[in-house]
């Protein structure tokens, strides 16, 4: 009976530190992976801690008798939310009508314990129905047939890019931090990363911003502020 020579030892080595290696690439891939996830995460699910407008648009509008989807804010550029843009019918708010309920008949309650948030507006049903046939209704509700290509909305301002004071792109909106009032206090930004997803986020006051439609779209400019003011802020945003 024949029996196989025993490797060398150095080649025991060999095999173990090739082993080992691996272990600490899986490992270090797995980490990646895991903080990449919880970047993307952090990406697309809205902070309900704070009152923003990402956290304000996917939740419902209540009202007398029922209930819609928010799709979107309508804004003046000093930042005061004008309206809440509704889904009125179709299938779980999708192919329903947009209607504008005026900001001044609504009201936002957030708890801070557990981050709920709540959108109630002094409307009922019936005018919600006859708004969205073309009949007058209440002065709070306008049917949305086609958006102004001028009006500002939320979306508009969603991942824009900011041009800082040399107009090169500094960072990108992620979303809009509120005040009680309605007003939005300060653009939570991101400053590059892959994608302009997995940069670091940071706060700057919504005031230091200027909007500025260019006769195609919005564009976005912080004249004083460079790309090295936003690093800081990102830093010290992370730090906090």
């Amino acid at each position: 009976m024949a029996f196989a020579d025993e490797p060398p030892a150095e080649d025991q080595d060999r095999a173990q530190e090739a082993r080992e290696w691996a272990e600490d690439r899986a490992d270090e891939a797995g980490n990646w992976a895991s903080e990449t996830g919880a970047a993307l995460e952090n990406a697309i699910v809205p902070d309900r801690t704070r009152l923003t407008a990402r956290a304000l648009t996917t939740t419902d509008l209540e009202y007398e008798g029922g209930s819609v989807p928010i799709r979107d804010l309508r804004m003046s550029t000093d930042g005061e939310v004008e309206a809440i843009v509704v889904a009125h019918g179709g299938f779980l708010g999708v192919f329903g009508d947009e209607i504008e309920v005026d900001a001044v008949s609504a009201s936002v309650s957030h708890d801070l314990d557990d981050g709920e948030i709540v959108v109630e507006a002094n409307v009922t049903e019936a005018e919600m129905e006859a708004v969205a046939e073309g009949q007058r209704a209440a002065m709070s509700l306008e049917l949305v047939e086609e958006r102004s290509d001028t009006a500002l909305y939320y979306s508009d301002l969603s991942g824009a890019e900011i041009h800082g004071a040399d107009g090169e792109a500094i960072a990108v909106i992620r979303d809009l931090e509120l005040s009680a009032d309605g007003r939005a206090e300060y653009a939570i930004v991101r400053d590059s990363g892959f994608f302009n997803m997995l940069g670091e986020t940071g706060r700057i006051a919504f005031s230091t911003l200027s909007l500025e439609h260019n006769g195609d779209g919005w564009e976005v400019h912080a004249r004083s502020i460079t790309q090295s003011d936003i690093e800081q802020i990102t830093a010290e945003d992370d730090a906090r």
